[in-house]
């Protein structure tokens, strides 16, 4: 039997929805991912998941389903549109926020097409993830 657990944040005392409320991460640098756990936190989401290479980031994507997963598109061995497709295709409900350093205006409207909820340049800012995630609200 699975029980259904609740989270309460005390800050905002409200209860957390765990179908949406979650980010899930896969970003090379350190420095952008403290960005966004504190872009989450500003917002009230909870971190879920955090991915160090391409396969464990599907894995927890297939696992998690639903919530908003911050994707560096320049990571080593990442086709972002590739997998951008794969996980909207499968994963409708999965929000994906991209994440670059090297981005065109035509490659950020091309990302935006294909389904990215979301565009953050680096480096990471918290307020601009914060920025994005009252945009998915």
């Amino acid at each position: 039997m699975d029980v259904a657990i609740q989270e309460f944040d005390f800050a905002s005392g409200k209860v957390l929805d765990p179908r949406r409320r979650q980010g899930l991460l896969f970003l090379s640098s350190p420095e952008d991912e403290r960005a966004v756990v504190d872009g989450l936190r500003q917002k009230s989401y909870k971190m879920a998941a955090q991915a160090r290479d391409v396969r464990d980031a599907l894995g927890m994507v297939k696992k998690h389903k639903i919530g908003v997963f911050f994707l560096d598109a320049d990571a080593d061995g990442v086709d972002a549109l590739g997998l951008l497709a794969n996980i909207r295709k499968v994963f409708p409900d999965m929000n994906v926020v991209l994440v670059s350093a090297t981005a065109t205006k035509e490659s950020v409207a091309e990302m935006l097409q294909a389904g990215a909820a979301g565009f953050l340049l680096k480096p990471v800012a918290a307020d601009a993830v914060a920025s994005v995630l009252a945009r998915l609200d």
